[in-house]
């Protein structure tokens, strides 16, 4: 069940000032096994070992939560302002009726800038924004926090141009883990700037370049996206867009095993890998249209992407981001043809165990076409074709020529639909 409820209000007689906000409350019953694994899943992990405010609770067959936000925002005016300030309980749920990223956060950011709104010997108009945001749990630790500062311009000749700067300082992290103990972001920057070519144009083009690095060799990455659209008349419009990205996550998590003799970590040893990833994306679109009645539009997105794992390593203690890598001190790592054989302390009395081969090469193509007709007015026919396919290897090589041949190659899933629709007008 979930209720909600929002609305706004004007501060003053100028309607500069608005004030708007919701609340909800949701409310799940179930059998306990059902309701157990609700605890456990992604937007909850009641069964954290180091948390204060939750436990998880085997007999339980209901959970009821609230969530809600409050933004005050100016309309008017050159000088801009947001603010805003909500919270997700830890047992708020409404999957089952809608979309939910996650629960268990208290939230709040405060974003001013000024924009120029009249032409002048560089710009046509232009902007630019400050912010500081900051997120917690309900058990007081920062999740997430930085400041963020962006801008754009509109130039003289058309052109558009936009840069942004984020600095996140240290902070806790309760996901990594997958509902284990709490680790640490080491502090990270972000930056990017972007380019368009004046719109008008019949060719008009664009970039954008992306840059991350964090501290610790927590991560790190860059993107580089590009497009380019031709318009030769009114009535049609082709446009490419291929982007690039490579990336690297210090700790990407694999699995967790049961030890009691890990005790610095609850009787669970937290699994992790190095991965270096590598990711081509790209999308076709074409709009046609014949006549008023008559239009064709077609996609195709093919992708790319291999991730490589080293490094494999456990969490060295809660609420730090340290690891005790696999194959150095006295611990093994012997390879295998499906993966991995990990002894954490050599001749000591820990057990071993496996790690499944976590490299992988994903290749997919995803297309679509669908010519519209309007064969009376307010009537219309739909042709639409959808071909989808896609292959898999556990390898981490990039091989761009290799994996698209092979996505060629592999076996296409094609659907068909007509869709007709018929208006009635006495």
């Amino acid at each position: 069940y979930g209720l909600g409820v929002d609305g706004w209000t004007f501060l003053d007689a100028d309607r500069t000032w608005v004030v708007t906000g919701w609340a909800g409350l949701s409310h799940v019953r179930g059998s306990q096994a059902r309701m157990l694994s609700l605890q456990q899943n992604s937007q909850h992990y009641f069964q954290r070992p180091d948390a204060d405010r939750f436990r998880l609770d085997s007999t339980a067959t209901s959970l009821t939560g609230y969530a809600g936000r409050v933004f005050v925002n100016k309309q008017k005016g050159n000088w801009t302002f947001n603010s805003a300030f909500g919270l997700v309980s830890p047992s708020f749920d409404v999957n089952d009726v809608g979309l939910q990223f996650r629960s268990d956060a208290v939230n709040t950011h405060v974003v001013t800038g000024y924009r120029w709104t009249t032409p002048g010997k560089i710009a046509r108009r232009a902007q630019t924004n400050v912010a500081v945001h900051r997120t917690w749990d309900f058990d007081g630790n920062t999740t997430w926090t930085g400041l963020f500062n962006n801008g754009w311009m509109t130039w003289r000749n058309y052109f558009a141009s936009g840069y942004w700067f984020a600095f996140n300082p240290e902070t806790v992290n309760n996901r990594r883990t997958r509902g284990g103990p709490l680790t640490l972001n080491p502090s990270s920057i972000e930056t990017g700037a972007w380019i368009e070519s004046d719109d008008r144009k019949a060719v008009t083009y664009g970039a954008e370049a992306f840059f991350s690095r964090g501290e610790q060799e927590s991560r790190s990455s860059w993107s580089l996206g590009l497009n380019v659209s031709w318009r030769p008349s009114a009535s049609m419009t082709l446009r490419f867009s291929p982007s690039f990205d490579r990336s690297r996550t210090g700790a990407q998590y694999l699995t967790a095993v049961s030890d009691p003799l890990a005790t610095g970590t609850f009787g669970r040893r937290y699994v992790f890998g190095d991965l270096q990833q590598t990711t081509f994306a790209g999308s076709v679109r074409l709009n046609w249209i014949f006549t008023p009645k008559l239009s064709l539009e077609v996609f195709a997105q093919p992708l790319i992407a291999s991730g490589d794992y080293r490094a494999f390593k456990e969490l060295a203690r809660p609420k730090a981001y340290e690891f005790a890598v696999y194959g150095e001190g006295t611990s093994t790592l012997t390879p295998d043809p499906d993966g991995y054989v990990v002894d954490p302390d050599g001749a000591g009395p820990a057990g071993t165990f496996r790690i499944d081969q976590p490299n992988f090469n994903f290749k997919s193509l995803r297309g679509n076409a669908v010519l519209r007709w309007e064969y009376l007015p307010g009537s219309t026919l739909f042709l639409v074709w959808t071909q989808t396919r896609s292959d898999f290897e556990n390898v981490g090589d990039f091989r761009f020529g290799r994996s698209l041949s092979r996505l060629l190659d592999a076996k296409a899933d094609n659907i068909f639909a007509v869709k007709i629709s018929y208006w009635w007008n006495p």
